[in-house]
């Protein structure tokens, strides 16, 4: 496994964002992965490059997380897919503890099983899904027959969200991608992810999910 006292061009990263009910047990996390585009061998400027890029991810989860919620912590590590980064030296983690900017009209929150589904959109292959918990109210949501739907106000404040979050990728050096799954970081089934699609449709998941355990110690 590589060392994040270096980065190498073309290294894939990855990122997890950790979120949690305020005085509870209760947390989940995303996990992105992003492409390096060019070498950083100081190990002074991997640092200042590593804070940049949480901060950036921190920007996009916290501007569309319900105040009722925080951004606990961000995990960032060289590559490994679903697992554990031990080593020292393979991860990093920050301290975030900021709470949520999207303000909910009378404290109606949805219960954090509904999901907001984004779409990460490659060049081929399957595109792939990102599932937000806590990023809508319900005054901008509408239960109908076929399921509960965002309203078009809220579609468009996440969009831009996510706009600014990949300008903000790009202008620092970095690519949001999608690895191949595999130990090891396959270049030839590496996608870059040219943007991301609110759904309009939300998306109901259970609370037992891998990153949603109720010790937060299991995480």
């Amino acid at each position: 496994m590589a060392s994040l006292k270096t980065i190498e061009a073309d290294e894939v990263l990855t990122v997890r964002v950790y979120k949690r009910v305020p005085f509870q047990e209760t947390a989940w996390a995303n996990t992105y992965e992003v492409l390096s585009l060019s070498s950083i061998s100081d190990i002074v400027q991997v640092k200042l490059a590593l804070n940049q890029l949480k901060d950036i991810f921190v920007a996009l989860e916290k501007g569309i997380l319900d105040y009722h919620y925080i951004v606990d912590r961000v995990v960032i590590s060289t590559y490994v897919p679903d697992g554990n980064p031990y080593d020292p030296y393979t991860f990093t983690v920050y301290t975030v503890s900021q709470y949520g900017e999207y303000i909910t009209q009378d404290d109606q929150v949805m219960p954090l099983q509904f999901c907001t589904l984004v779409k990460r959109r490659v060049p081929f292959g399957r595109q792939g899904n990102l599932l937000y918990r806590g990023v809508v109210g319900t005054h901008n949501a509408t239960i109908t027959g076929g399921g509960t739907i965002i309203s078009s106000i809220r579609i468009s404040q996440i969009t831009a969200a996510l706009e600014s979050f990949m300008n903000s990728l790009r202008s620092a050096g970095w690519r949001l991608v999608m690895a191949s799954g595999k130990p090891q970081v396959d270049v030839n089934t590496l996608r870059i992810v040219n943007d991301l699609e609110v759904k309009k449709e939300m998306r109901f998941k259970k609370l037992n999910n891998r990153y949603f355990d109720k010790e937060r110690e299991q995480n």
